[in-house]
């Protein structure tokens, strides 16, 4: 799993109660390859979540309201709001500050790295 184990649960956790997350990728198929080892390493994620692919990158949304939502820097939405991104460890520093506003208006608002 290219995420660590411990990360990819927190991720998880936050998403299923009802929290909004964002794990970023450099490219379309960095972030591509994360949500299948997802969907490989937890399977039942098919059952429990509505798996969408659309506006540029994979989601998924979960009874009590959160997302887990997998997106490249270069196709991020601008005006989303997450609760905790993931990013790939050695991101330049400019492209993680881009990111920044997503979490403005979090309690959480952690940024961490996979």
């Amino acid at each position: 799993m290219i995420m660590s184990k411990s990360l990819a649960a927190d991720a998880l956790l936050t998403a299923v109660d009802g929290g909004h997350v964002g794990i970023f990728g450099h490219t379309k198929s960095d972030t591509n390859a994360v949500f299948q080892d997802f969907l490989t390493e937890y399977p039942e994620l098919k059952i429990v979540a509505d798996v969408i692919h659309a506006l540029g990158g994979e989601y998924m949304t979960f009874p009590g309201g959160g997302t887990l939502r997998f997106l490249s820097f270069a196709g991020a939405q601008r005006a989303q709001n997450l609760d905790r991104c993931y990013v790939p460890i050695g991101s330049n520093r400019d492209v993680v500050d881009e990111l920044l506003p997503y979490l403005a208006a979090s309690k959480d608002g952690t940024l961490a790295g996979y």
